[in-house]
């Protein structure tokens, strides 16, 4: 019974991740390609949905943990994944800011409430959280894959119709086989004030912004770094993809390793190799040696099966239990949607003045010195 249960998680969660890679990784391309949006546009239309992450993510999720029906809550969610999809799907300039508003709103937090849902789940059936993550891993990066075949031949809107058959399978399998979760504490609303009255919240949300934030904010640059080094746009795109979908494995395999080998380990420490891993990867880019800035994408699969995995069981340690989904939800978006606000143009400008090298050396240099800070700062297990 439990293996059926968990066949089930693992699909719904393979498909869920397949579909977010459909509207995340393809979203500048396709405001670039088809809306005609130029790139001052698109970022302006990308910090306007990273903002209304920041300040719905947190409601959201809110909402969620005090949900009396959370299968229904993810049910509501995933239908309107459904509508953004299509409302994309006709998208034009005269609408392109109010979709950027929904699109920070309900997809940049989508994965955010999949992620605490099923990973509760998994703690009140007794499995490790990170054996059904994996899946996500794999169908990220096989979706994205198949995406890209799809878009070159047949357009966009044929991805676009994919996502929407996926994500009515989840919904599917959410009804028919997912349990339902009900509050413990039926009326109370966990609310950002309650977060920010948390110590040990904030810390964690100020690392987070310190060194996942450099760590994802500096994303950004890995394609045309390619470019630059290669001469070519052709050769960098494939090394590009080619890294990307080996990464996706290197992840998988991970987080079969650290729910294997790592089970019952500190999650504190194991959180500091983590980081620590973040930085070599960083450390690598700054070479400007195409096979070690490969090699150094590949740590990311490592990375970051080790944090995610880590960082549930951490928060769960360190804050009560009404206040671990909230916590969870600020920690991510101060280190993706919060990092959008303050990095990237930090970064953009210090590319600008002393090249490539020195940008990847000071991100290394950042995130080195924060987890070192980290160390110290962490609280220890309190709960």
């Amino acid at each position: 019974m439990k293996d059926k249960v968990k066949f089930y998680y693992s699909l719904a969660t393979f498909i869920n991740y397949g579909v977010i890679s459909i509207v995340t990784t393809f979203y500048v391309p396709y405001l670039n390609q088809v809306v005609g949006l130029s790139l001052s546009e698109v970022s302006k239309v990308v910090s306007i949905g990273a903002l209304f992450a920041i300040i719905s993510q947190q409601f959201l999720v809110g909402k969620f943990s005090a949900s009396e029906n959370k299968k229904k809550f993810i049910i509501v969610h995933l239908c309107g994944l459904i509508f953004m999809i299509v409302f994309l799907m006709f998208l034009n300039r005269s609408s392109i800011y109010f979709f950027a508003v929904l699109y920070g709103m309900i997809i940049q937090t989508v994965g955010t409430i999949y992620e605490v849902y099923v990973e509760e789940l998994c703690v009140k059936q007794r499995m490790e959280y990170s054996q059904i993550r994996k899946w996500g891993s794999i169908g990220f990066g096989c979706i994205v894959l198949l995406s890209g075949s799809i878009i070159s031949r047949y357009g966009f809107k044929m991805v676009h119709l994919l996502g929407i058959i996926m994500i009515s399978i989840v919904i599917i399998i959410i009804i028919i086989k997912f349990r339902n979760i009900e509050s413990k504490d039926k009326n109370k609303t966990i609310r950002l004030s309650d977060i920010l009255k948390n110590k040990n919240s904030i810390i964690l949300g100020f690392t987070s912004i310190l060194i996942i934030g450099v760590y994802n904010a500096i994303e950004f640059a890995y394609s045309t770094y390619l470019i630059e080094i290669t001469g070519s746009t052709a050769l960098a795109n494939s090394i590009y993809s080619k890294s990307i979908f080996a990464r996706v494995f290197v992840e998988f395999i991970s987080f079969i390793l650290v729910g294997r080998f790592l089970n019952g380990k500190s999650p504190k420490k194991y959180l500091i190799i983590a980081f620590l891993i973040g930085a070599m990867r960083i450390l690598l880019f700054s070479t400007g040696y195409i096979p070690l800035i490969v090699l150094g994408d590949q740590l990311h699969g490592l990375m970051y099966a080790c944090y995610l995995t880590f960082l549930f069981k951490y928060i769960r340690e360190v804050v009560n239990d009404e206040l671990v989904a909230s916590t969870y939800a600020f920690v991510t978006v101060l280190g993706s949607a919060g990092a959008n606000f303050v990095y990237p143009q930090m970064f953009s400008i210090i590319q600008g003045r002393f090249g490539y090298t020195t940008m990847y050396f000071v991100g290394f240099s950042i995130i080195l010195i924060c987890s070192l800070i980290a160390c110290k700062i962490l609280p220890n297990k309190s709960i």
